[in-house]
């Protein structure tokens, strides 16, 4: 008894999604032992994934009869191929990171053919509600540090504010932001009927979150995640006025489609003011503040020059782009190397030495190019890049057709939220770090909203709700 309790456990592929996603969150915190420790769980969770994915090969090989199950594995077998052609000593990171994509895709994807549909709403449950209380600490945390120390150097991280952006204890302000958008998400969701007929939880507590949440993101001053966002209410609002329609008959597209767009310029003024508002009262409070009183005489001796001139939040009148225009230029030329296979994605960096003078515009040793499509293409060619949409867009299709023909069933609101994650997602990553980016939080977490949607899918194209 206790031996097939172990093994139930052991091979339970919704507690290794929700390890593996947790352990990658945790590993955004800019504390070096929460850091370090979550990449040893990880790897763990890697190992224990392999597992997995060999016991389910030999013995129940069924539950790898994903959605277009033939162009996935053709996509994992060019990325091996492509990996051992670009033969360098990144070869097993490349290895690792292809391993990592076929976890996404046939347990975290395929989670409606690996797991059950009352133990995915309790997954769902957990990690959504662990999101909302993972992102109120760390958002509690890093406002802390901003008001009290304005920036701080702690075991190796500098956290708080640096160069006018705020990313708190996490360990980008690109990060903050994304966690607080997701929150934001989780917090929508939990509300949602679906889910209150099932569980509960504080409404006054997830307001709280949202609130401060929306404060984190204005600090942040993240232009990408404000894109995210947008895109999101954006497909709400489209979904809320077509579902008022009785038949489809009577729906005016083109005046749904300006009033959208209304919303969208509406919105985008709003939330500049917003933030900019934010980011001035916060800026004239924390530098109202004695800051000098919180530290001790070794820290005033050491960080003096931290306090000569006053704190500013937000970058104000800077490049856009950010540097992703050069980024851009530089993928495309890495492209052209190998254009139908790829040169690899842990090859970027190592190949950017080579062909291009000084090498990429933001160079380090997880070098990204902070576009998911050029990303993707130079990583693993158009042939992969043709592979990966054509998985994408027929799962995209399955689930607007799904919400279409179930437009006024009272469930149909949840996977809507859903598929507007999802596609405000892959607006977001045309400018960030995504999914098959790499092993990260960010990349990973998309693959369970994917499968959470997919959950929902009937294969006769009827109603599932």
């Amino acid at each position: 008894m206790i031996l097939k309790l172990n093994k139930n456990i052991f091979y339970n592929v919704s507690l290794f999604r929700i390890c593996y996603t947790i352990s990658l969150l945790f590993e955004i915190i800019a504390i070096h032992p929460i850091e370090t420790l979550a990449g040893w769980i990880n790897g763990i969770t890697f190992i224990w994934g392999i597992f997995i994915c060999i016991h389910m090969m030999f013995y129940e090989s069924y539950k790898f009869k994903i959605e277009n199950k033939n162009i996935a594995f053709l996509f994992i077998i060019l990325g091996i191929f492509t990996s051992c052609f670009n033969f360098s000593n990144n070869i097993l990171m490349n290895l690792i990171t292809i391993l990592n994509n076929f976890f996404c895709i046939f347990l975290f994807l395929g989670m409606n053919k690996n797991t059950s549909k009352n133990r995915v709403n309790a997954e769902m449950n957990f990690m959504f509600k662990f999101i909302v209380y993972f992102s109120f600490l760390v958002s509690i945390f890093s406002i802390y540090i901003l008001f009290a120390y304005k920036n701080i150097n702690f075991m190796g991280h500098d956290i708080g504010i640096s160069q006018n952006r705020f990313f708190g204890i996490t360990t980008n302000p690109n990060q903050l932001a994304f966690l607080s958008v997701i929150s934001i998400f989780s917090c929508n969701l939990l509300q949602d009927p679906y889910f209150k007929n099932k569980f509960e939880f504080n409404k006054i507590f997830l307001k709280i979150c949202t609130t401060l949440s929306i404060v984190t993101l204005f600090l942040t001053d993240s232009n990408a995640a404000f894109i995210f966002i947008t895109i999101y209410l954006s497909i709400r609002l489209f979904y809320e006025n077509f579902s008022s329609y009785d038949k489809i008959k009577n729906v005016n597209f083109l005046r749904e489609i300006i009033f959208v767009f209304m919303f969208i310029t509406f919105i985008v003024s709003g939330s500049f003011l917003a933030r900019m508002g934010c980011q001035k009262l916060v800026t004239k409070i924390v530098n109202s503040q004695k800051i000098n009183e919180h530290l001790s005489e070794e820290q005033k001796i050491l960080r003096l020059d931290d306090f000569k001139e006053p704190l500013k939040i937000g970058r104000g009148n800077h490049e856009l782009s950010s540097g992703r225009i050069l980024l851009f230029k530089q993928g495309i030329k890495l492209s052209k190397i190998h254009p139908i296979i790829g040169i690899g994605r842990e090859n970027l960096y190592y190949y950017s030495k080579i062909y291009i003078d000084n090498g990429l515009a933001f160079p380090n040793n997880r070098a990204d190019l902070h576009n998911i499509y050029l990303t993707i293409i130079v990583s693993y060619g158009w042939g992969g890049f043709i592979l990966f949409m054509i998985l994408i867009l027929s799962l995209f299709y399955k689930i607007a057709y799904e919400i279409f023909i179930n437009i006024h069933n009272k469930n149909s609101k949840f996977i809507s939220k859903l598929f507007a994650i999802i596609i405000a997602y892959f607006a977001y990553a045309n400018f960030e770090v995504g999914i098959l980016s790499g092993i990260a939080f960010a990349d990973v977490l998309i693959w369970l909203y994917l499968g959470y949607a997919m959950m929902f899918i009937n294969p006769n194209k009827k109603t599932n709700f």
